[in-house]
């Protein structure tokens, strides 16, 4: 068993992707997303996943880290295939006493499982190329242009940061201890179905008072320095920023092009959908 869990780990490394504006990279990453549920036919996904493959391939981040990421969660896709493919009418492909296969099944099944595949590696893309405090920096930075208070944007900024920072410790501590409780005898493998639950409880138990213990710990840290949010009591800022994010010519044409492709994806879909309908 390996719950190694790199999604939200960053990537340093030298890319054209990494200088972008990590407040771009929310806006198009959240743009990509809508427009990926929005698509109905399997050739305008296969060209949003040629999309996603040019902002990979942009990222340098590597084919190992995304085979990483999609072993800790192969079993997901697999059940979203599955759970998809006994569905709907159509055609019948294959029939044996109650399991029946239908053409609209599969092609439901191939929709939801790629949709959350290019789901999972769009969100790797933005996730390894931007660090936890650029990732704040945007949050809060959007937050204010939509006129949330600014107290309020830096609370739930710090909030996220601090979510995103720890989900890699938290995958380290539930490896060591798996690692620990193998040491002692604990099998995962083996046995029915209730017993395989019940053989989690030794992961859960110390995973819990150790999450517990850290947050714990990162209040005390966090009282020491005398942290105190945005504002005083007076209302006056608390915090400056030294580096401020400033939107560039890169940032403005990454931003264009990356919608123009999604709008171009979208209206392409609609001609193979209403194609396919005639």
């Amino acid at each position: 068993m390996n719950l190694e869990f790199v999604l939200g780990r960053y990537v340093p490394v030298e890319s054209p992707t990494h200088t972008i504006d990590p407040r771009i990279k929310i806006v198009t990453t959240l743009a990509g997303i809508i427009i990926l549920f929005l698509l109905q036919t399997l050739c305008s996904i296969a060209l949003f996943a040629v999309l996603i493959a040019v902002l990979f391939m942009l990222s340098r981040i590597g084919v190992v880290l995304l085979l990483r990421s999609l072993k800790s969660i192969w079993i997901l896709l697999l059940l979203a295939f599955i759970f998809q493919m006994f569905g709907g009418t159509g055609k019948i492909l294959f029939s044996m006493g109650p399991i029946t296969i239908t053409d609209i099944g599969m092609f439901n099944s191939i929709k939801v499982s790629s949709r959350l595949l290019l789901l999972i590696v769009l969100s790797l893309v933005f996730t390894s190329t931007t660090s936890p405090l650029k990732i704040a920096d945007a949050v809060e930075s959007l937050l204010r242009f939509i006129f949330i208070p600014p107290e309020t944007a830096h609370e739930i900024a710090m909030i996220m940061t601090i979510a995103i920072r720890f989900i890699p410790v938290i995958s380290m501590e539930v490896n060591e201890i798996i690692k620990a409780q193998k040491s002692r005898g604990t099998r995962f493998d083996s046995g029915g179905l209730i017993r395989r639950i019940k053989s989690f409880l030794p992961i859960i138990i110390p995973l819990l008072v150790s999450t517990f213990k850290r947050a714990d710990e990162l209040a005390l840290a966090m009282d020491v320095r005398c942290y105190r949010g945005y504002m005083d009591e007076r209302g006056k800022p608390l915090r400056i920023k030294y580096n401020r994010l400033r939107l560039g010519i890169r940032d403005l044409i990454y931003l264009l092009s990356f919608f123009s492709a999604l709008i171009l994806l979208l209206f392409m879909d609609r001609v193979f959908f209403y194609g396919w309908l005639i």
